[in-house]
């Protein structure tokens, strides 16, 4: 390992950031991407081990996925702060063999460092965190044939990220926490709460995808059973974290609890360095979201972002109180190629794509390469189609960046009256009425109010990530019908939350909606 050495002027947490920077140059991205594999900077592992707050004498850590070993390092180097502690005990996981040897060796620098100080003693266990430790989650065990583990004070991880099959885990252990597609994030998650002690507390780095969607839900329920949040940190921007790997993925630091609080500290970074931090104290309804029988996580980032999910919250409807449904277009194009064409005919109607949602319009045709007008109505298309009727569409998928994360367009029954039906592209989320009994204000207002800063602002609170999903429309708060329909008779009103309802005001000049509503 060629200037793998510790230097005199180095800390531990600097020659571990060194150590990743070799073992990078000698693995190639797409290697350490295959393996979900992205080293935490030395930045963001100071931070993490800094959210750790202990007083006791003996202290046992997990590091359930070691990498070189930066973040282990660093939550010693902070508990060393604290004159208390006489005694660690560190676990290390790490199945990949090529890393192993940079990881014992900045673990061995560590005890000489550590000699003389504090009782230092380190394992590194070069298997799998998951399948060693997945007894865990089965439930109704017989407690006689259940060998107690180890149990900790402090897990901390920065966990591999990537789709696993169902195939290849053993379901029965998992079925409290899986639906739909599984992560390999969110089972580190999992085992890691299990194996903390009263007192204990997990620090994880992790996209922020578990915080919302219908795949997440069942561990969302399971994991607020398990422990308490006590911080959450997001980042002004997803470029911020893992810089030299490309990784867009939206990530947050959050720190759990085992013991019940009512308070959540939120903070958020604004540059790269966190030498720019703003933090708020929140209560737990306002990260932990019920609606519909589901759970969502929310992070308000700042006092504005408070107040206007705490605004709207007061609201009494939502969708499904409304009898208002959300659904996705139903054409997967390359499953039904022999049925699109590039013109219409009088045995096709149209199709949209989410390219023909402009200016909160439908614009249809548009001639775009590769992308068909129509689609044939015939027996084998006929469930794909939607009858000529009132709907709301939305983009499926809008960037972080983008100025509006709602992309809308009214459709009303006289549009497409000449085909009777019509098709959306499985990239478009509609709303309809199954009884029909939503006219063409009704359409209008579900938009404007979609459309509204306040709304728009509350839903990125609510949702962290490109997807504007059923599943986080539905659960969003919303007016009664004859205020949606007020909403969409005229263009030319302000709107204001008074007494648990909007009220539209006219007026004669442009007044900033977001004002006006939180006034």
């Amino acid at each position: 390992m060629e200037n793998s050495q510790k230097l005199d002027n180095e800390s531990l947490t600097e020659f571990a950031n060194r150590l990743a920077s070799i073992y990078n140059k000698q693995n190639t991205k797409t290697l350490k991407k295959g393996k979900g594999q992205f080293f935490t900077p030395a930045s963001v592992a100071k931070f993490m081990a800094s959210l750790t707050d202990f007083a006791k004498e003996d202290i046992n850590i997990l590091d359930p996925g070691a990498g070189v070993g930066i973040l282990s390092i660093a939550i010693i180097e902070e508990l060393l702060k604290a004159s208390k502690i006489k005694k660690i005990n560190l676990v290390c996981y790490e199945t990949d063999n090529e890393v192993v040897p940079y990881l014992k060796q900045l673990l061995e620098e560590t005890k000489k460092y550590l000699d003389g100080k504090i009782s230092f003693k380190y394992s590194i266990l070069n298997k799998d965190f998951i399948s060693s430790n997945a007894n865990l989650l089965v439930t109704n065990q017989d407690a006689k044939n259940v060998v107690k583990p180890l149990l900790f004070d402090v897990v901390i991880a920065n966990p591999p990220y990537f789709k696993i099959s169902k195939s290849s885990l053993p379901l029965a252990k998992f079925k409290d926490i899986i639906s739909g597609q599984p992560n390999m994030y969110y089972l580190f998650m999992a085992i890691s709460a299990k194996l903390l002690n009263e007192d204990g507390q997990m620090i994880f780095i992790t996209p922020r995808s578990f915080c919302s969607g219908l795949y997440y839900n069942k561990f969302r329920k399971w994991l607020i059973e398990q422990v308490n949040f006590a911080n959450i940190h997001s980042f002004h921007s997803r470029r911020e974290l893992f810089a030299n790997e490309n990784v867009l993925q939206e990530n947050i630091i959050t720190k759990f609890i085992k013991k019940d609080q009512d308070r959540i500290i939120i903070s958020k970074t604004l540059n790269g360095d966190f030498s720019n931090i703003q933090k708020i104290k929140v209560l737990k309804k306002d990260v932990i979201y019920r609606s519909n029988g589901h759970i969502f996580f929310r992070i308000p980032s700042n006092e504005q972002e408070l107040g206007v999910i705490r605004r709207l919250d007061t609201l009494p409807y939502n969708f499904y109180k409304l009898g208002i449904k959300v659904s996705t277009g139903k054409v997967v194009a390359f499953r039904n190629k022999p049925h699109l064409q590039n013109s219409i005919s009088k045995d096709s109607v149209p199709l949209l794509w989410m390219h023909n949602i402009r200016n909160g319009k439908i614009e249809w045709p548009i001639d775009k390469k590769g992308k068909a007008i129509a689609i044939k109505n015939n027996e084998m298309t006929k469930w794909l189609l939607l009858e000529s009727g009132n709907y709301l569409v939305i983009k499926r998928f809008a960037a972080k960046e983008q100025k509006k994360r709602f992309r809308t367009a009214c459709i009303f029954e006289e549009d497409f009256k000449n085909y009777q039906y019509f098709a959306l592209d499985n990239m478009i989320n509609y709303i309809y009425s199954p009884d029909k009994k939503l006219n063409k204000n009704h359409i209008k207002g579900i938009s404007r109010y979609l459309n509204l800063p306040i709304v728009d602002l509350y839903f990125r609170v609510l949702n962290g990530h490109t997807q504007v999903n059923a599943n986080e429309i539905y659960s969003l708060p919303f007016p009664s019908m004859q205020e949606l329909e007020n909403l969409g008779k005229n263009e030319n009103v302000v709107f204001k939350l008074r007494n648990n309802q909007i009220i539209a005001t006219e007026i004669k000049q442009n007044v900033p909606v977001l004002k006006e509503i939180q006034a």
